[in-house]
């Protein structure tokens, strides 16, 4: 009883009743949506109750048959539990994005051309369902290119790998997406170029003898409806399928080649294989419902909003194979390299990210980059793995990631772990903890010098931040003797110690992991908003601090936004 008494006291009010009000803010908080299939039950049960107070007996019943769900939501134990920080960083690297108007619309057929260039959105689903959607997140377009790993995958369930195979390789091509290369043994590269897209459409056509092209798109327009949870109807465009016939000469040279070099599966038609290829680059769907999408193949091809097995995890484990080695057109070694993440692009503006075992994201932006790549959905990509332990080879870094945050894991009770830890330590003498300590406070002084004064508001901030962080108030006067002990040398040797420190935190930077570079720049940073306002001889250190640290630019940079925001929050006061 003491847990469901726990739950209850996070949506009850002071008069010791919650609401149903109440109770749906704190789960859309979570991020999960109330129409959430999971819990069903418990908004039916809301909806006969009205909008009068719950009392505790009455919350017992309400949750019993969803408690473990409306458990992990009202403990912030989803997969990311700090879920509405999360959404304003994104929502920050968003808007910085927004600003990139490079690049241009694809123009090979009108309805491409003639896109709106400065639609921006970008779509979020976690493998437990939590959703964000920020911007034009709702604009049905061409999937495009996004179709050519799916119908991989459907190819692969409907007739084996070996099979499939044998007819589409999946090496790297390093080669343009429209190019007419086929490996040695004339097998096209991968299914992410357009002659692997031809030949996956012809083994997916050669094995419905008895259906069209049009037809057998409506079978894989099924998958994708199942794999973005059916949040909205998958639609397709009359228009574009046209307009793309009427281009498609360097299609049908690839195919004539296909069938002159391997030959087809099954001696199937040449022409029913591109109108298939075709069609599947007609389907329109919208950042939102590829979000879905993505989170189902982050979560093994369950879909998170369903339940629903769509694909087998093998399926899905080449499907995201074949995506992380070819996805991006040929800059996908560049983008494996800088991002690390499984993706696809379309030459409509969409780009589908999949971090395994956490999220899908999508974004959608017409203008591509020189690879037919959306200039702002691959910035997006970047910017988030800046900021995020997203790569897939962030595992490997010792603890050295440049301070990049965890989603996974709850700020707040990492920080409270990693102070009770350094407080334990330096209690006992261990060297490692005592020298964070002190390089701690010696960057805490300089940020406190940093215009040449001591000034009290930044000593009190001082003791309190060294109260927090070790569990105890510094000694009498320590602070102020050692900020005037700096104060002294600057003044005899007209800089010094600021440069010295720096000098010592880049010697030291290696032998410190990211939770203790991490809480050195906290502690400059408070200090540095002591008096409300960062001030730019505070931010030139902070940044000189960040950088000999080796921590993240773009990690400050969300330090101080959320700085900025919180300090805009605050009430201002209107002289009388």
């Amino acid at each position: 009883m003491d847990r469901l008494r726990q739950m209850f006291n996070v949506v009850a009010d002071g008069n010791g009743n919650a609401s149903a009000a109440s109770i749906k803010r704190h789960i859309l908080a979570s991020g999960i949506q109330l129409d959430d299939f999971r819990l069903s039950i418990t908004m039916e049960r809301l909806g006969a109750l009205g909008e009068g107070p719950i009392s505790f007996e009455s919350f017992v019943a309400l949750v019993g048959d969803e408690l473990l769900m409306l458990k992990r939501t009202f403990n912030r134990e989803l997969v990311i539990p700090d879920w509405e920080e999360y959404c304003t960083d994104l929502r920050m690297i968003h808007d910085r994005v927004a600003n990139d108007r490079s690049g241009n619309n694809a123009n090979y057929i009108p309805i491409l051309r003639d896109a709106d260039p400065e639609k921006w959105g970008v779509a979020v689903c976690s493998v437990d369902g939590q959703r964000l959607e920020i911007g034009d997140v709702d604009v049905y377009h061409s999937i495009q290119s996004v179709s050519k790993p799916l119908t991989y995958a459907y190819a692969i369930e409907r007739e084996g790998p070996e099979f499939l195979q044998s007819y589409v390789g999946v090496e790297p091509s390093g080669r343009p997406f429209n190019s007419l290369e086929l490996l040695p043994d004339m097998r096209p590269f991968n299914p992410c170029v357009n002659a692997g897209a031809i030949m996956t459409a012809g083994v997916v056509a050669s094995s419905w003898p008895e259906k069209d092209a049009r037809a057998i798109t409506g079978e894989i327009m099924k998958l994708w409806s199942e794999l973005c949870g059916e949040v909205a109807p998958v639609r397709f465009s009359e228009e574009t399928m046209l307009s793309e016939r009427e281009t498609a000469d360097n299609n049908f040279a690839i195919a004539y080649l296909l069938r002159g070099g391997k030959g087809l599966p099954r001696g199937v038609d040449l022409h029913k294989m591109l109108d298939l290829y075709l069609s599947c680059c007609s389907i329109e769907m919208t950042a939102s419902m590829l979000s879905v999408a993505a989170a189902t193949l982050a979560n093994g091809g369950v879909c998170p909003i369903t339940g629903r097995q769509v694909l087998t995890t093998d399926v899905v484990k080449k499907t995201l194979s074949v995506m992380q080695a070819a996805g991006m057109y040929d800059s996908a070694g560049v983008f494996t390299l800088e991002v690390g993440l499984p993706a696809k692009s379309g030459v409509a503006g969409a780009v589908m990210t999949v971090v395994p075992n956490l999220m899908g994201l999508a974004t959608f932006s017409p203008r591509l980059d020189s690879y037919g790549n959306s200039v702002r959905g691959v910035a997006f990509c970047r910017q988030l793995v800046e900021l995020f332990t997203f790569h897939i080879y962030d595992s490997l870094s010792g603890g050295r990631t440049g301070c990049k945050r965890d989603p996974r894991a709850s700020q707040h009770n990492r920080k409270q772990r990693d102070l009770s830890d350094l407080q334990w330590a330096v209690s006992h003498g261990d060297r490692y903890a005592t020298k964070v300590r002190d390089l701690l406070l010696e960057c805490m002084i300089a940020i406190t010098l940093a215009d040449g004064e001591i000034e009290e508001p930044e000593i009190v901030i001082m003791a309190e931040t060294y109260v927090e962080i070790m569990g105890h108030q510094p000694k009498q006067g320590e602070l102020h003797a050692m900020a005037r002990a700096s104060q002294e040398q600057i003044a005899i040797s007209g800089s010094g110690p600021f440069e010295q420190l720096l000098q010592r935190l880049r010697d030291e930077c290696l032998q410190l992991d990211d939770n203790a570079r991490e809480m050195i720049l906290e502690a400059a940073f408070r200090v540095a908003c002591a008096d409300g306002i960062i001030e730019p001889e505070e931010d030139f250190q902070l940044r000189g601090i960040a950088d000999a640290l080796c921590i993240n630019e773009g990690v400050l940079e969300l330090e101080i936004a959320r700085f900025q925001r919180q300090r805009a929050a605050q009430p201002s006061v209107v002289a009388g």
